[in-house]
């Protein structure tokens, strides 16, 4: 139940981060970074479910790389708080497998029988990097829950954002 709860949540904050750039394009308007970052986690997170591959690190290491670069160019820490969440992507995305875990990768033929050498998850090179980031996310959902209390409205980016920190500290949970 719990699984269903947090994907839904995160199907919900992907499309409403969506809404937020469709207004922004149509305005005309220059897109704000958070939304940009906040719709690739999304898409991300949902990717992870449906197709995980080790090659969709890629965009977000080029996502990382860019707010680095804008967060030490202008010296924010949103900047710097998304390209540390596009690393944590990278992190999950090269620790999986494109295969099915537990999928058969070698038959060696012998005279008795064959022996099937299966594929075993890759799990997290580092853990103590896994703990941190995990962490680092439940820290980020707790500052954007109190982000809804002492903010006025329009809190969208803020539930987004409690919605999307949540999932990922529960995701570096579920997998260490």
């Amino acid at each position: 139940m719990f699984e269903q709860v947090m994907t839904g949540a995160v199907v919900a904050a992907t499309v409403t981060a969506l809404v937020r750039l469709g207004i922004v394009h149509r305005n005309r308007e220059h897109p704000c970074h958070v939304d940009v970052a906040q719709l690739m986690m999304g898409l991300g997170m949902v990717a992870m479910h449906v197709t995980p591959s080790p090659l969709l690190a890629a965009p977000f290491l080029v996502l990382a790389c860019w707010l680095g670069f804008r967060a030490a160019r202008l010296r924010t820490g949103s900047h710097l708080h998304h390209a540390i969440g596009a690393l944590a992507m990278v992190y999950m995305f090269a620790g999986q497998q494109s295969g099915a875990a537990g999928a058969p990768l070698v038959t060696a033929g012998h005279h008795h029988a064959s022996v099937t050498i299966a594929a075993q998850a890759p799990g997290f090179a580092h853990p103590l990097l896994a703990w941190c980031l995990m962490a680092y996310c439940a820290l980020a959902a707790g500052f954007a829950a109190t982000d809804l209390v002492r903010t006025p409205p329009p809190r969208a980016r803020s539930l987004v954002e409690l919605a999307l920190s949540a999932a990922m500290a529960h995701m570096f949970l579920v997998m260490l």
